[in-house]
């Protein structure tokens, strides 16, 4: 029986006696083991939670938790939202008592301090041997309230990680002491440990090797270090770190190759809190523009400078080995020389990061940076580097070499040497220093930045966009310059700069020919180039009898323009010349004559803004030539700069021409219908071909008929004219006479014609032609911009058949023998078997005379005896000679 005594005594957890917290006291997340008795009194069972702005004895609580008062913990998941008062609550009345306690979320932030400054060490370097102390801030002083705290278990800990990665429970404090760490007691929101009256930290002491300590803090009460360490938020647990190091100093640029005109960094690393001397040397001791060194720049946080004019504290300081102080080791000019060195204080890091900055006035050399320090010590460290400056480059460009004037020129560019570009201009009659480029009669000056026109940019790139309509300047060739500082043509041996020329000319406005013929109905299409500023695009003015018109259209990049006169205005133009005068605005980019709103008065600017100069309609009304020669008189005054040129386009009636030759054909050929017209190119022609003989068919008849219809395109033709073809395909038609109607599409124009078409006529040749082969002159095709190819013929002597058939319809076929024979004979093989036949008669004719003449020989010499014998065998003779015939 004891045994198992034994067994159960073992088995039961051992539980620490119960945290008693007072009413009205404060608990933490994470706490467990509390006794609420106090707090929470019989007979009230539970605790309630209003939120902020609420009134506990009026409004409903937010949350309602019953209590065991014995044992009570401060679950996170239950209370991170509930912080602050909990009332006590009567569950069976349903009202609140007094607070019960108050809910807080833990928090611990350490920092490391100075102990002989308090200055703030935290993830800074310090020498070692300085004194430090671990500043503690919490809101944990409310344990330490309780009526049942032992002093001997604070509620904070402090870790120290070593270098070698170890953990410290304690440091050493000055004498040899040590201070323990693990339960750190606070008595408010800030305590220090080791505390300040005890020497602090002694981190010269030999256990302590130079490296990163990294400091942690912990909780030690209640438990709230396990029930926090998997709940994230609601607490804070904040560290610090320190490296501990040998005294040194150092410096560091950010670059060691910087261009003229711009900044650069030094960071100085030594003692945290003790001052340091820097300056710089090089180049010349005058400090004349041109041979300045860097300077630093004022106003910085850690950096005291001497005044330019004294006391010079800081400059008097006397280098370890030299025997002058630093103040005479620097140029003297400007300012006294009191921006070539400073005193400069590292921070809590024992870092300080300062800036020079360069100018135009910097000298293109290197130079040398010294730190020497601390200031008034026995034996002090120093460093030294060097830096190179450069001189920049700019670069400038305007994307073409001639300008209208009134164009905008876009000047870009690069600038390496400064973040400002300086502009100025130079050209005939104008300062010969440079003048403002804005204002090119103003003479810039020489070092004084606002007489110069400056182009706005990021430091490395610039752009400046130049109005030569507004710079009252005549046309000429100029010189644009570009600068890094603001030096004038007479000094720019010093500074980056880069000039171009640039041509200004009159602006001008040309159009593409000076006449133009177009029919009523169509588009008429103006198109031009213009120069020069047209901010309001240019005017297009036309007069006729009885007619004006006025637009204005805008040009395109380049200056192109095109005015389009659609074809419901063209229509009701009436046939004849109209005058075209297209206006520029010139270099002021705005009308000088316009027209008023009613189109009646012609309004100019001349002698005053508004002033009327013609009428062009109404009583008194100039009318075509001369409202035309009255504005272009208004344009030639010397008050007035527009410019003009002039343009004529003549109104015709519409046409539409068949060629004859086109309206014969045969049938099983392909018919081309061709003609001019003087529509526009593109214009579409409807066209009809129908029988003649179309009508009601005969009783008993067949009905045939034949027809076409179709469309064709109208393109550019020879001799200004344009041209139609339009194409019917082969066996379309019977022979017989077809009417052709052919009708623009867009215009009310027609044209008509008859196509006759007849059969083919097939030559016979006369039997002496038998052996000589009929030719077929097979029809050509012809390719016409715009359409299908197509066949523009028939046999060459097609047209002769046919009116050689029409004049014999009636002649018997003996008669038709020799007509046709001389058609044959046309061709050139039948030409050829006429000569051979020519040859073959003469020859039979010169062979028979021969004959003739020798039988009449022999007749004379024989005697009347032998004349019937002689008479028989001339017979015969003449029989042969016949037969060789």
């Amino acid at each position: 029986m004891g045994f198992f005594v034994i067994l159960i005594i073992l088995n039961i957890p051992v539980l620490a006696d119960p945290v008693i917290i007072p009413p009205g006291g404060e608990v933490y997340l994470g706490e467990e083991g509390l006794d609420i008795h106090y707090a929470v009194p019989y007979p009230y069972t539970s605790i309630a939670y209003f939120p902020a702005g609420s009134s506990p004895g009026r409004d409903q609580p937010l949350d309602i938790i019953q209590v065991n008062q014995g044992r009570f913990s401060i679950i996170p998941d239950l209370f991170y939202d509930r912080t602050g008062a909990w009332y006590q609550w009567d569950q069976v009345r349903g009202i609140p008592g007094q607070v019960a306690f108050i809910v807080r979320n833990p928090r611990i932030s350490l920092k490391i301090m100075d102990r002989n400054t308090m200055g703030d060490r935290s993830f800074g370097t310090v020498t070692r041997g300085t004194p430090l102390v671990i500043q503690v801030e919490t809101n944990l002083a409310g344990i330490t309230r309780r009526s049942d705290f032992s002093y001997n278990d604070g509620p904070v800990k402090i870790l120290v990680k070593t270098p070698e990665g170890g953990t410290l429970a304690g440091v050493m404090t000055p004498g040899g002491g040590q201070y323990s760490l693990t339960s750190f007691i606070p008595t408010g929101e800030l305590g220090y440990a080791p505390p300040v009256e005890s020497g602090g930290w002694d981190t010269g002491w030999s256990g302590y090797k130079s490296g990163l300590y990294k400091i942690e803090p912990g909780f030690t009460v209640n438990r709230m270090e396990d029930n926090l360490r998997s709940y994230h938020g609601g607490h804070t647990l904040r560290g610090t770190e320190v490296t501990l190091g040998t005294e040194r100093t150092g410096l560091h640029l950010t670059r060691e190759t910087v261009v003229r005109g711009d900044p650069f960094g030094v960071t100085i690393t030594g003692s945290p809190g003790l001052p340091y001397i820097v300056w710089v040397e090089g180049g010349s001791r005058t400090g004349q523009p041109g041979e300045q060194p860097p300077m630093i720049i004022s106003y910085q946080e850690g950096v005291r400078q001497d005044n330019p004019g004294g006391p010079y504290i800081a400059g008097s300081y006397r280098p370890y080995g030299k025997s002058n102080a630093v103040r005479d080791l620097v140029p003297q000019n400007p300012f006294g020389g009191v921006y070539y060195y400073a005193e400069i204080t590292p921070d809590r890091t024992g870092r300080r990061t300062i800036e020079f900055r360069t100018t135009q006035e910097t000298g293109d050399k290197r130079y040398t940076i010294h730190v020497e320090g601390p200031a008034g010590s026995a034996n002090p460290k120093s460093d030294t580097m060097q830096v190179q400056v450069v001189k920049g480059s700019v670069s400038l460009s305007a994307g073409g070499g001639s300008y209208s004037i009134g164009d905008e020129i876009r000047l870009r560019g690069t600038n390496t040497g400064s973040c400002e570009t300086y502009l100025f201009i130079t050209g005939p009659n104008l300062p010969s220093a440079g003048g403002r480029l804005d204002a090119p009669r103003r003479q810039v000056t020489d070092g004084d930045p606002g007489s110069f026109t400056i182009a706005s940019g990021d430091c490395e790139t610039w752009e400046y966009r130049l109005y030569t309509g507004e710079l009252g300047i005549d046309t000429g060739t100029y010189t644009i310059y570009a600068v890094s500082a603001p030096r004038d043509r007479y000094h720019l041996e010093r500074t980056s700069w880069q000039a171009i020329p640039v041509t200004l000319k009159r602006p001008y406005i040309s159009v593409s020919g000076r006449r133009m013929t177009v029919a009523q109905g169509d588009e008429l299409s103006i198109t031009g180039t213009s120069g020069g500023r047209t901010d309001a695009g240019v005017a297009v003015w036309i007069f006729g009898r009885n007619y004006f018109w006025y637009d204005t259209v805008q040009a395109e990049h380049g200056g192109v323009f095109t005015y389009d006169l659609p074809g419901p205005v063209t229509r009701n133009m009436a046939p004849g010349e109209y005058a075209v005068i297209i206006q520029h605005p010139m270099t002021n980019g705005e009308f000088d004559i316009w027209p008023d709103r009613s189109h009646e008065m012609v309004l100019g600017t001349s002698p005053w803004y508004g002033a009327p100069v013609f009428r062009v309609a109404g009583p008194g009304a100039l009318q075509g030539p001369a409202a035309a020669g009255a504005l272009i008189s208004a344009l030639q005054s010397q008050f007035i700069d527009d410019t003009y040129t002039e343009y004529s386009i003549y109104i015709q009636n519409p046409k539409i021409i068949i060629w004859s030759d086109s309206l014969n054909s045969t049938t099983g050929a392909t018919v081309s219908l061709a003609g001019t017209t003087n529509l526009a190119p593109g214009s579409r022609l409807l066209i009809e071909v129908t029988d003649e003989r179309f009508g009601p068919a005969p009783k008993g008849g067949t009905g045939e008929w034949s027809g076409y219809s179709g469309t064709t395109t109208v393109y550019p033709g020879a001799n200004r004219e344009q041209e139609f073809v339009f194409t019917i395909p082969a066996g379309r038609f019977q022979e017989g006479d077809y009417q052709v109607l052919i009708q623009a599409v867009s215009s009310p124009v027609t044209a008509s014609g008859v196509l006759q078409v007849s059969e083919p006529v097939i030559i016979t040749p006369s039997p002496a032609l038998t052996n000589i082969t009929p030719t077929e002159i097979l029809p050509t095709t012809k390719q016409v911009p715009g359409t299908m190819p197509i066949e523009t013929g028939a046999p060459l002597f097609t047209k002769e058949i046919h009116e050689h058939a029409t004049k014999s319809a009636n002649l018997s076929p003996g008669d038709e023998i020799m007509p046709g024979f001389a058609l044959a004979a046309r061709e050139p093989s039948v030409v050829l078997g006429f000569g051979i036949l020519l040859g073959l008669c003469v020859a039979g004719l010169i062979a028979a005379l021969a004959g003739w003449v020798r039988a009449k020989n022999r007749e004379d010499a024989l005697t009347e005896d032998e004349r019937d014998d002689s008479a028989k065998e001339s017979g015969v003779q003449d029989e042969d000679v016949d037969n060789d015939a």
